[in-house]
């Protein structure tokens, strides 16, 4: 990715509805080569042109991140129940404190445990379960358009 892609790229964050002429005459460019370059980003799946939905406005009023410690040799089972949950919005597994990392959303305090007790605690392998419930959410963004220009490599 060089600086016009990342250019294009933070364009379509802020508003993936621009038309590819409108996105060109923001960058300088011209409109087929913003369409060949979406398309090439696209492809090689550094982009998707998706909607981010907020949470608190389709109704789910309780959002938590879960730390989980884990037994490791059921790690690639522990992976693929987690990934069935349609209530988990993310699940990473992590270095540190904890083993893998969830955000969750429920409509409310009930339905988190619900889910903590009746459905993640009942999956082999999961040792410990530590509920962080967000009250109030103070950034959430999924603008990833890349490294800057002046960023270093650690």
């Amino acid at each position: 990715m060089d600086d016009l892609d990342r250019r294009i790229l933070g364009l379509l964050q802020e508003d993936a509805r621009l038309t590819n002429a409108q996105v060109a005459a923001a960058v300088g460019s011209t409109e087929p080569t913003v369409r060949r370059r979406i398309d090439r980003m696209i492809a090689a799946g550094i982009m998707k042109i998706v909607a981010v939905a907020t949470p608190q406005k389709l109704g789910y009023g309780t959002i938590a991140i879960l730390g989980i410690q884990i037994d490791h040799s059921r790690l690639d089972q522990i992976e693929a129940a987690i990934a069935e949950m349609p209530e988990v919005r993310f699940a990473g597994v992590t270095l540190g404190s904890y083993d893998i990392v969830l955000e969750v959303w429920f409509v409310d305090n009930q339905s988190l445990l619900e889910f903590l007790h009746g459905c993640l605690s009942k999956i082999e392998g999961i040792q410990r379960i530590e509920s962080l419930q967000v009250v109030k959410m103070v950034k959430y963004a999924y603008d990833w358009s890349g490294p800057s220009a002046g960023a270093t490599k650690g």
